[in-house]
């Protein structure tokens, strides 16, 4: 595999000739492996990942701006609207299968579908699981979709900043709070609002940072009978009773 220097995308590219260009990366890091050749190996699937990278992220800031669009020309309350018309055509269909496992199983899917947004500092899909009595705490450092297309805008990467906005009033699906990325929340959609109004309580606790720098977490409870009411309650749903308050937990 011949990589090279494309000043047209300011980084490495597959320079091979026709009859070999249109060969899959993957299949060329299998014969390296087969070949005994592991350093060739890493180096092709390396840039195999980084061809997953650049396709992710394009997907993730046209979503974000798709919703963006949305918010500027038909209003934020349509992008709830565009939320639930597009994760609701199969929320159930995914997730029933998913809650109706144990804790460690649904931790597992969790974590399977965050690798491969490309998590950690190195974009290689790590996350930092800490447990403890109640729960388990994904650290997402940084987040692979979210959090990198918002350091980009906020660090001034981008050359079209404006397509990429957040929410100018407080909404159930922005945690209660402004200033929340279009993009990032559809977090609050999939982990807590659809699945309370499904299976009763979050599926998934999102700790979203407002600091593009800093990680967002992601809380897994072990007993969904332990979720803090404030989290049904910051998205605009009414706890259950036996739910316990944050600040008895201090």
């Amino acid at each position: 595999m011949k990589l090279s220097k494309s000043d047209i995308i300011n980084r490495d590219l597959r320079q091979d000739p026709p009859s070999e260009v249109g060969k899959a990366t993957l299949t060329l890091a299998y014969e390296a492996m087969q070949k005994g050749d592991l350093e060739e190996a890493k180096r092709i699937t390396e840039y195999a990942r980084l061809e997953w990278e650049v396709v992710h992220d394009m997907f993730t800031n046209w979503a974000w701006s798709f919703f963006t669009y949305i918010a500027d020309n038909f209003g934020e309350d349509e992008v709830e609207k565009a939320f639930r018309g597009i994760l609701g055509s199969y929320y159930k269909a995914r997730y029933d299968k998913v809650m109706a496992q144990d804790v460690e199983t649904q931790l597992q899917l969790t974590i399977e579908g965050l690798r491969g947004h490309l998590m950690g500092p190195d974009r290689q899909g790590e996350i930092e699981v800490v447990e403890d009595k109640e729960k388990y705490t994904l650290v997402l450092d940084s987040c692979g979709s979210g959090g990198v297309a918002r350091q980009r805008v906020d660090r001034g990467e981008v050359d079209n900043p404006e397509v990429y906005g957040n929410s100018k009033k407080e909404h159930p699906w922005t945690w209660g709070k402004k200033n929340v990325s279009y993009y990032c929340g559809h977090c609050t959609m999939v982990n807590e609002i659809l699945s309370i109004e499904n299976y009763g309580h979050p599926m998934r606790v999102t700790e979203h940072n407002d600091d593009s720098e800093a990680p967002c977490k992601w809380l897994v409870y072990k007993d969904p009978k332990k979720i803090p009411a404030e989290y049904y309650e910051r998205v605009g749903k009414e706890a259950p009773a036996h739910a316990p308050r944050l600040k008895d937990k201090e």
